[in-house]
């Protein structure tokens, strides 16, 4: 793999390199600068100016241009197109040529004035600049936002005006470089989040009791699936006797004010007794009846089901041990109680939820909470489950920030009920809001950070390629989307996009021309 490209990059090497930087005019007469450096000696390789046909300032007119999120406020007096003042842009005006000239303000290697050479002095800066920086960093409402991998472009670098001619169209054969065309599509804002699997919390029950209790016993295990009412532990209780004992009671009680009252209206049947006796009579059982209830209600929120009320009244059980039964049906996913740990009433022993119905919890950042509603979409994919995605449907939006983090919690409901998700996982969660306006769709191969711009090789004839900085968005696929730089239709450089890179920046060349500058 090395050797093929080192034999590449050296037949790359046979490639004359054609920096266009600003200029229409081709005059490059060498001469010593006032400052004493002679440009002759400056190792700039085979230059020509590029032909100032077709230029265009974009937005604007000569001198005036319009600041990204401005909203329509322009910085005059500035040449966006060769990143220099209007007024000076000997590009645009070359009767200004002359009068650099003469002020010895003149690179003859790079074809433009001395002051406006970025190559010769890499740290020019013009006021409008910084104007246009200042305006650019600025947040624009609905802006499209981009994505936090890709590194920004910078607004102005040597690969302004640049091309790439090799010696010969044989040379270009030879290097083997495929092209692809870029295509048109559907414009997508993405919004990323970090996020939590956790269960759906209406689907959820804790398992619990009413009287302090310590587990003597467990049943069952954390991940099988239970029934309503299925024993989960053998649970020990000192306050268990006494509900028993109040449930005998009461149970003795209303068995004998029912037997007095079926007596009674034997009696009433045969007129030996008044109507009032029989109601003082079936108003004391009915008394009795709720003391029984109560006493059945008081066991059956401890943690006992119908079946072991009755079998306490039929065996007359006072013991303090009893089965504590799960409230639904489930699975156990946590075990919280300890054998031997006593446990205060109304602490939780396990948890118990249906393992289909899981929620995503994402946290969000104060802007992207404002372009998510109930009922949009998302996807997740898990950190541990790669490029595997599951679908979900937003059910809740916070309305509160958390103010350390100064996000809010958005939930979404999974909606493929064979997920496979275990509450606790982590991923990230991806939002997709589609636009009509479109945007071009480049391969990811393509793209190559240049050291300070994403930048594609767009094929002009068989042997000429022009770089052109692109502004990358996120997009599934092999494609980026791009919202500037090149447009449908246009071919660029797939295969070989790399050695072009090298040959835009000779100096890679020399640390061995093997190193990849990541995109993100």
């Amino acid at each position: 793999m090395m050797s093929m490209f080192a034999m590449r990059a050296c037949l790359m090497l046979l490639i004359a390199v054609a920096l266009v930087l600003s200029g229409c005019d081709g005059d490059h007469t060498a001469h010593e600068h006032a400052d004493g450096h002679d440009h002759d000696s400056h190792d700039h390789g085979s230059y020509e100016h590029d032909s100032h046909e077709g230029h265009d300032h974009g937005p604007g007119e000569h001198g005036l241009v319009v600041a990204p999120g401005s909203e329509g406020e322009e910085v005059s007096d500035w040449c966006a197109e060769h990143a220099v003042p209007e007024s000076e842009c000997t590009a645009c005006h070359p009767e200004l040529i002359g009068r650099f000239r003469a002020s010895g303000d003149w690179c003859a290697g790079h074809g433009l004035p001395e002051s406006h050479c970025r190559l010769c002095n890499p740290g020019i800066r013009f006021e409008q600049e910084e104007q246009l920086r200042a305006r650019a960093s600025e947040l624009v409402e609905g802006e499209l936002e981009i994505m936090l991998n890709f590194r920004p472009n910078a607004e102005v670098c040597a690969t302004d005006g640049a091309i790439i001619q090799f010696a010969s169209v044989a040379t270009a054969r030879r290097a083997g470089l495929r092209v692809s065309s870029v295509y048109s599509s559907e414009r997508e804002e993405v919004l990323e989040a970090p996020a939590e699997v956790v269960f759906d919390e209406t689907e959820l029950s804790v398992v619990s009791s009413t009287v302090p209790a310590l587990v003597s016993r467990w049943l069952v295990a954390p991940g099988e699936v239970v029934v309503r009412g299925t024993a989960l532990a053998m649970v020990k209780s000192p306050a268990m006797a006494q509900l028993k004992s109040a449930l005998l009671a009461a149970h003795a009680e209303y068995e004998v004010e029912r037997k007095e009252l079926e007596r009674r209206q034997s009696l009433k049947a045969q007129e030996f007794i008044s109507a009032a006796e029989l109601d003082r009579q079936l108003a004391l059982t009915e008394h009795a009846r709720t003391r029984l209830t109560a006493a059945r209600g008081l066991l059956l929120a401890a943690g006992l089901d119908s079946g072991d009320v009755a079998a306490v009244i039929e065996a007359g059980d006072l013991s303090h041990e009893f089965a504590l039964r799960a409230p639904e049906a489930g699975m156990v996913v946590e075990r919280m109680a300890k054998p031997g740990d006593l446990l205060a009433a109304g602490e939780a022993f396990a948890m118990i939820a249906d393992p289909h119905a899981m929620w995503i919890e994402a946290r969000l950042t104060e802007r992207q909470l404002r372009w998510v509603t109930p009922g949009q979409q998302l996807t997740f994919s898990s950190d541990g489950r790669g490029m595997h995605r599951v679908g979900g449907e937003i059910i809740w939006i916070s309305r509160f920030l958390d103010p350390h983090t100064r996000t809010g919690t958005v939930r979404a409901r999974v909606v493929d009920s064979a997920h496979g998700l275990s509450a606790g996982e982590f991923g990230r969660v991806r939002v997709v809001q589609a636009h009509p306006e479109s945007v071009t769709l480049v391969l990811k191969d393509a793209v190559q950070w240049e050291g300070c711009c994403n930048v594609v090789f767009v094929r002009e004839t068989e042997d000429r390629y022009r770089p052109r900085k692109v502004q990358l968005y996120d997009s599934d696929g092999p494609y980026y989307q791009v919202s500037e730089g090149v447009r449908p239709g246009d071919q660029v450089v797939v295969d070989g996009a790399f050695l072009l890179k090298t040959e835009l920046k000779k100096s890679s060349i020399g640390a061995g021309c093997c190193g990849l500058d990541p995109i993100g």
